[in-house]
């Protein structure tokens, strides 16, 4: 596995950052200037993604989780996760509460709940959302078409992992934060708001900034994470 740490100064707070699906530690590097040198910043590839796409593939959002661990070596860190890489932080938080010392989730992926349509729903509905998904995507790296059938493949696997339950909301026990955009999609929209209310966390909502924030906004998404920091037991 693909694991790049940032080291800070002496004593400063650990800070994992977790990407979403289509991504890589790359997209952190606005985010990981703004938080260095006071925090030290570990980000990793997950498995089927970036440098860590010939990996073992993951078996289930566990095995994504314990990647997360893994890549802590033992310390307690406020983990952020983006997107996909929301639902892998809070996994790890019902696995190793000890590790966690709070969560900073930003539109985490969660199929699974009520509010959220199921797959042939959510692509019918992108389809309208079209201008929005490319604005999303502007500013990230070209894929070959190997790579993009690659990703597919990744995706897919993703997903499968969450179409059902992979763990109670009610078993998250450290404290968090929800981070969401008023431009993004209804379902992750909505997400914030019931979120905020499963995980009794306050919500941080973006006006400008759509699903991509870490990226095209970086400075507030790290602020948004030294709020996660200051939770921290």
């Amino acid at each position: 596995m693909h694991v790049v740490e940032h080291q800070g100064n002496d004593g400063a707070p650990v800070v994992l950052l977790i990407h979403g699906l289509t991504d890589s530690v790359e997209s952190f590097a606005g985010m990981v200037e703004e938080l260095t040198p006071d925090h030290t910043v570990v980000t990793y590839d997950r498995r089927g993604w970036g440098r860590s796409r010939d990996d073992a593939p993951p078996t289930s959002l566990a095995d994504h989780a314990q990647d997360a661990i893994d890549a802590l070596a033992g310390r307690r860190a406020t983990i952020v996760g983006h997107s996909y890489g929301g639902v892998v932080a809070l996994m790890a938080a019902t696995m190793r509460p000890d590790l966690v010392a709070s969560l900073v989730v930003f539109e985490p992926t969660v199929p699974f709940t009520q509010w959220w349509p199921d797959y042939d729903e959510m692509m019918e509905r992108s389809a309208s959302l079209k201008p929005m998904l490319k604005r999303w995507s502007a500013g990230m790296p070209r894929r070959s078409s190997e790579q993009r059938v690659a990703d597919e493949i990744s995706m897919a696997r993703d997903f499968s992992f969450v179409e059902t339950a992979p763990f109670d909301f009610a078993d998250i026990t450290v404290p968090c934060i929800v981070g969401g955009s008023v431009d993004t999609t209804p379902w992750d929209y909505e997400s914030a708001q019931h979120l905020s209310e499963l995980l009794d966390a306050d919500v941080v909502m973006f006006r400008d900034a759509g699903h991509p924030a870490h990226r095209t906004h970086a400075r507030e998404f790290a602020a948004l994470t030294r709020r996660g920091v200051a939770l921290a037991r």
